[in-house]
């Protein structure tokens, strides 16, 4: 049987690596993988097939709606009309809404900072008899998740 098991790479991962040691499973049977952090850096316009959940639009569309209303209602008075400033008014804050994000977006610190750790993949390869045992350790040590495979 394989128990899988994700942590954080901290001081509990360390733990239950010892924990597992002294409940009598051979360091030979145990795997820990540490993933790679992504090097590049996260690009700031998402294409079709990929998002990160972040909408430039946002702001964009919620200035240009109030611009365009403050434009509007002051081109009563203004000479060019309520629908010419209306338009102007919403270009003005889209652009506007626009660049906030933009700058926004770019001060947020990055999922690929180095101040971030990476997860470790603990593999353990035990008995049927064991698996729960395993499992109990990995989840008493703050594991992401576990996963007990035949």
């Amino acid at each position: 049987m394989h128990v899988v098991s994700s942590f954080d790479h901290s001081i509990y991962l360390e733990l239950a690596i010892t924990a597992l040691e002294e409940a009598g499973i051979p360091k030979a049977h145990i795997y820990a993988i540490p993933l790679r952090r992504r090097s590049e850096k996260p690009k700031i316009f998402d294409t079709i097939h990929r998002s990160d959940g972040v909408s430039l639009f946002d702001a964009g569309v919620a200035l240009g709606t109030a611009l365009a209303v403050v434009g509007s209602s002051y081109g009563f008075k203004l000479k060019g009309g309520p629908i010419l400033w209306g338009i102007i008014g919403a270009i003005v804050g889209f652009i506007l809404g626009f660049i906030i994000d933009v700058i926004r977006k770019k001060k947020r610190p990055s999922p690929t900072s180095s101040t971030q750790n990476t997860e470790v993949v603990v593999l353990v390869t035990c008995t049927k008899e064991e698996a729960g045992r395993v499992e109990a350790i990995f989840w008493d040590h703050l594991a992401f998740g576990v996963a007990v495979c035949e």
